[in-house]
């Protein structure tokens, strides 16, 4: 990886590690796919609006890859960690799964095989993840902790699709997933919700500004930044930078719940730090030039 791609890659875990953080209070508010949809039809009219640009992408591939990577995958993580029964430390480490699913399918799916220094630099970032959650005292659900592992493994198909099917940039598959998205997760929350007017005119300003949060960090920036890394960069590659994910929401957790972070927390901060060091080649003398 270059330098620049290895700056790109800080970018999505910062976001999706901020938004997820935050998501977990507006999704107890807004039904799950009714603010996913509120998220993604404000991107897709954003857009629409700003990137005139014919997509490449055919439509068939651009609803399959939004069926994986948006609506079914959104839909199990965001009401996996409305339960009760899912504390956001565990559905944080249990989500970083989605890394050796990633890692996997690229391998089985694109022939991305990983070599020696990313699978132990992965593994190294992936056992900083656990000193970085610890072990929660109330162990999670069984049902929330499947649709979690399940919803991993949809985002880590749709990435693959993303890289397999997909022929626009970045920009451009972030707004077929937004426009492709909306009749799927329009449906899905028409079928499997309720209390979707009542929870807008209820919400608070604080719960409509935490939702903007999550819809412009979490979604917009956080994809935005991620696809472009994507159509740079392998799979392997690319994924285990997102095991920054819970390094950054307990930071974020600390500066705006006044979570308290402990030493263990820390410790396996600065693991994570190594093992994508080795991942992204900072460990070698010579990087290739941008």
């Amino acid at each position: 990886m270059t330098r620049r791609q290895i700056l790109l890659a800080l970018l999505p875990p910062l976001f999706f590690g901020t938004g997820f953080t935050i998501a977990k209070p507006a999704v107890s508010h807004f039904p799950p796919l009714f603010l996913i949809l509120i998220c993604y039809g404000s991107i897709a009219v954003l857009m629409g609006l700003t990137q005139r640009e014919k997509l490449k992408t055919s439509w068939p591939s651009i609803m399959l890859i939004a069926a994986f990577s948006v609506t079914i995958q959104g839909a199990l993580l965001f009401w996996a960690i409305r339960s009760p029964e899912m504390p956001a430390t565990a559905a944080n480490l249990i989500l970083q799964i989605q890394i050796p699913f990633a890692v996997l399918l690229g391998w089985l799916l694109m022939k991305e095989r990983p070599d020696g220094r990313k699978m132990l630099g992965t593994a190294l970032a992936i056992l900083g993840v656990a000193l970085v959650i610890g072990l929660p005292e109330t162990p999670p659900g069984l049902v929330p902790t499947v649709m979690i592992i399940a919803s991993a493994f949809c985002w880590s198909l749709g990435q693959v699709l993303v890289r397999r099917l997909g022929k626009d940039n970045g920009v451009g598959v972030l707004k077929g997933n937004a426009i492709g998205s909306l009749p799927q997760l329009a449906l899905a929350t028409l079928l499997f919700e309720h209390g979707q007017w009542q929870s807008v005119v209820t919400a608070t300003w604080l719960q409509w500004a935490m939702l903007g949060f999550v819809a412009v960090v979490g979604f917009y920036f956080a994809y935005l930044s991620w696809f472009t890394l994507l159509k740079q960069c392998r799979l392997d590659e690319a994924s285990p930078f997102l095991l920054l994910m819970p390094v950054v929401g307990i930071v974020t957790a600390a500066l705006v719940l006044g979570e308290s972070v402990s030493m263990a927390q820390l410790l396996g901060g600065a693991v994570i730090l190594f093992g994508l060091a080795i991942v992204s080649g900072l460990s070698l003398p010579k990087l290739k030039p941008a």
